[in-house]
């Protein structure tokens, strides 16, 4: 007996002993972690008291409850009260494919409602998280959470300028505009998708950018994750996807770790993301799963306005009616009136306001008016409205939905839109450009994610509010641009002074 005591003593010591030593590392692994990158630390904790003293205190976000919010908390509630499992069950000895097929459906999706794929899914899933963890209409959870998720975007985005450049001053002038950018800390204090976007814009950048230069197959998968996720919340950041492959296989000199094997790591989480989502839509909508019913089934309405240019949209169903309108169209309207001799006008192609026949997401109607516009204004008509999209990206509109805020929201919000136009933008596109060279091939993915939005918006419409969730990247390219242009006046005088 006195034996066992003393092996089983000897045993509790030993793994006490061990238990020690693994926390010690833990401990020393996470110090030096910290120590290392101390910067990216501070910059999170200081942009997180940021957002939450504005969540929490200034702008919150259950006071801003209508429109689009109150829509994506409306979503959210359903997710957590529905009745989920009150589709009977199949008997046993009937099961057959398409019956275990519809069982899984409404325990997955929840029950045929095809209002609810109007909009991508991300945002009122993540707001349906929130309410489950903290309780329905708790403000502080929704608000908190919301500026976790900003200032993690803020994270994501200065990673990423710390693989590019290593300089302490563009790295700490970077850190402290991300951190008080107000569009972000703005739109952060709304219930809507922008600052979740946001946070997949920057993650998707980083994790390319980390892929390409590492080559890891870790890395891949992190990139397909949240390639995912950034696509059921918005699923125009797949544009970008395209381009970044076409981009990569011209300048593959430029990444010589990155192995084309790899990319089977990144499609494979996206591919049973987007599955699953067009499998969703088919079960609420019974539509084909077509490029129009794969995520949402808001496409070819917003496909309606670009090519029609129309500030209103009326659907008229036997069931009832709905009317949407772009905040950017009806600006640019507004400002026509008053400046009939402006450069960028509307020009609608049917009127501004017009009707479809049928519900919002029935998408042959509104394809049908969209190509009865197409056919009104020609090819260079369409063209015209390209352009004008892209340029709503920065001008003729200010952000919504500060746009129809008190002079306390909204004032600050037009101050930053300018800011944005003339102290970024401008740098922005230089660094673009330059990123097409093969010296600056790295800049090249970040300029992909922007091609990706420019793109959107010429099928689409523009909106400054579409383009934020990407001001980080503007940003970015806005500061290695500065500063590889003060490098190079650096040395201009250097050299001649050698010959």
């Amino acid at each position: 007996m006195d034996r066992r005591r003393e092996a089983h003593g000897r045993g509790a010591a030993t793994h006490r002993a061990s238990v020690g030593r693994l926390l010690r590392a833990a401990f020393t692994t996470f110090y030096a972690s910290l120590k290392r990158h101390e910067d990216l630390f501070a910059l999170t904790a200081i942009s997180l008291v940021v957002r939450l003293v504005w969540n929490l205190q200034i702008h919150k976000p259950l006071d801003f409850v209508y429109s689009d919010m109150s829509g994506y908390l409306a979503r959210a509630d359903a997710l957590v009260t529905q009745p989920w499992f009150s589709h009977p069950s199949p008997p046993l000895g009937a099961i057959s494919s398409t019956g275990l097929v519809d069982w899984f459906a409404p325990r997955l999706f929840g029950p045929k409602n095809p209002s609810v794929t109007l909009f991508p899914y991300g945002t009122h899933a993540l707001f349906a998280a929130i309410q489950a963890i903290f309780g329905k209409g708790s403000g502080i959870g929704l608000g908190a959470s919301l500026a976790f998720i900003g200032a993690l975007a803020v994270a994501y985005s200065f990673a990423t300028l710390a693989r590019l450049t290593p300089n302490p001053r563009t790295r700490g002038a970077v850190a402290a505009v991300l951190a008080l950018y107000y569009p972000w800390i703005s739109l952060g204090g709304y219930a809507l998708s922008e600052a979740p976007f946001a946070l997949c814009i920057a993650a998707v950048a980083y994790h390319s950018l980390r892929f390409a230069d590492e080559g890891r197959p870790w890395d891949a998968l992190w990139l397909g994750l949240w390639l995912s996720v950034g696509a059921i919340v918005r699923p125009q950041i797949l544009a970008s996807v395209p381009l970044l492959a076409v981009f990569v296989a011209l300048r593959r000199r430029a990444f010589p770790r990155l192995r084309a094997r790899r990319a089977v790591l990144v499609a494979a989480p996206l591919a049973l993301t987007l599955a699953l989502s067009a499998w969703r839509v088919h079960w609420h909508t019974d539509s084909p799963v077509d490029a129009d019913h794969v995520v949402s089934t808001n496409g070819p309405i917003n496909r309606l306005f670009g090519r029609c240019h129309n500030t209103e949209l009326t659907a008229e169903a036997p069931d009832g009616q709905a009317t949407f309108g772009p905040p950017a169209l009806g600006s640019l309207l507004r400002y026509e009136a008053t400046h009939p001799n402006a450069l960028i006008k509307l020009q609608p192609a049917m009127g501004a306001v017009l009707t479809l026949r049928g519900h919002m997401w029935d998408a042959a109607p509104a394809n049908a008016i969209a190509a009865e516009c197409v056919r009104r204004t020609g090819v260079v008509g369409q063209l015209k409205f390209a352009f004008t999209h892209v340029v709503l990206l920065w001008g003729y509109n200010l952000i919504w939905p500060d746009l129809g805020q008190s002079p306390r929201f909204r004032e600050p919000m037009r101050v930053a839109g300018i800011a944005h136009a003339l102290f970024i933008l401008p740098q922005a596109l230089i660094g673009i450009a330059l990123a097409l060279r093969r010296t600056y091939a790295r800049w090249g993915l970040l300029a992909m994610h922007v091609g990706g939005l420019v793109l959107t918006s010429m099928v689409y419409f523009g909106d400054s509010r579409y383009r934020a969730p990407y001001d980080g990247l503007f940003i970015i390219l806005a500061a290695i641009t500065v500063e590889a242009g003060l490098r190079a006046l650096r040395a201009r005088p250097a050299a001649s002074n050698s010959r």
